[in-house]
């Protein structure tokens, strides 16, 4: 009989050195798909004098890369495609800072100088399935990809939806045994969803505790996407293994070259100052010779509020912080009966995550 969605789990866990498979004891959130792809890469020859069809199909490059969605809940899985987790805008990854006297924690991700590509989060994957074989038992395929990194990763918000994450990855090998899926705690929060999101645009410096003016709120926001982009780039080497977590035909290594950003904002025309802004500056009335940056907060707040130190046990809250941004393109089209939308797409140099929750260590 064919097996179900239902009977499949995602877990991972952070590796110390990079494609050595590690404790895998943390779940990636309320998973909505996952789709591995395996390459052999098969090298197809043919042999002067032979025949016309092939003399022989020999195995290439082993090449490991795969997608997941799912509903954001907390921000420890963001640290893989971010970086550090860190007290402070640091760029050595030290841990998140505790509010003495209360049970929650800072984490802040993305210094841009760190970590140095060698340092850079990796980790190993386990994806279980279930076989079920007509009742005359059960066992399970679980596959390890070992050596992963996220090469993009998205989140992004609508009305009407939780806050969504997409993740694209490369692994350097995998394995495959008959076991049971490994037992990993489940995150029981409810995903983040639109109504506990604010939007703001300031020329202001925004850190982890900065309040923002009310005013600077961006009206009518009906989404939101965020991206990061890290430029994976795999090597191969002709001379075979040189390592002992390296496979023969995978991977050597897997480097993390410059971030990119992107991000759009989705709004129901309110008035023209985003239009201004996009011309360079507000009031603008025409393009300008340069263009303002700006501060793109996003703020998802589960209970509590961002304010000032110190925090709450019972705060529990997201903010991605994108500065410098330009606004790059404008769109705003207009038909009869429709309500008149406002599309933003924002030109991004780079960007901090800020999470408070009760979780001690995304490592």
């Amino acid at each position: 009989m064919p097996t179900s969605g239902y009977k499949q789990s995602l877990y991972y866990g952070g590796e110390n050195v990079y494609g050595s498979a590690d404790a895998i004891d943390t779940s990636i959130g309320i998973v909505q798909s996952v789709n591995p792809t395996e390459t052999n890469n098969l090298i197809k020859v043919r042999t002067l004098g032979g025949t016309r069809d092939y003399a022989n199909i020999i195995p290439g490059k082993f090449e490991v890369s795969g997608s997941f969605e799912y509903l954001l809940q907390d921000g420890a899985f963001l640290r893989m495609a971010i970086g550090e987790d860190t007290a402070t805008t640091t760029t050595v990854d030290s841990g998140p800072k505790f509010h003495t006297g209360a049970d929650s924690y800072l984490h802040i991700m993305g210094s841009a100088a760190s970590p140095q590509t060698d340092a850079f989060p990796s980790f190993t994957l386990e994806f279980t399935d279930e076989e079920d074989v007509g009742g005359a038992g059960t066992q399970n395929l679980k596959r390890l990809y070992t050596g992963c990194r996220v090469n993009t990763l998205s989140i992004s918000g609508t009305v009407d939806e939780p806050v969504r994450v997409s993740c694209d990855w490369i692994a350097q090998g995998v394995t495959i045994s008959t076991a049971a899926a490994t037992s990993v705690t489940e995150n029981t929060d409810d995903p983040f969803v639109f109504y506990q999101g604010w939007v703001y645009a300031t020329t202001g410096t925004i850190g982890a505790y900065d309040t923002i003016e009310s005013t600077s709120a961006i009206a009518e926001v009906n989404s939101f996407d965020f991206s990061v982009n890290n430029n994976l780039e795999a090597t191969w080497y002709i001379s075979g293994t040189t390592a002992p977590t390296q496979t023969l035909r995978g991977l050597k290594s897997l480097i993390v070259k410059g971030r990119d950003y992107e991000g759009n904002l989705g709004l129901h025309f309110n008035n023209k100052t985003m239009y201004e802004r996009f011309l360079g500056a507000t009031g603008a009335t025409e393009p300008q010779g340069t263009l303002n940056d700006y501060t793109i907060v996003l703020d998802f707040v589960r209970s509590g509020t961002i304010g000032s130190d110190p925090k709450l046990s019972t705060d529990n809250w997201l903010r991605i912080v994108m500065y410098p941004t330009k606004f790059d393109t404008m769109n705003i089209p207009g038909a009869p009966e429709d309500i008149v939308t406002e599309n933003i797409g924002l030109a991004i140099e780079g960007a901090k995550i800020y999470v408070v929750d009760d979780i001690s260590s995304y490592a």
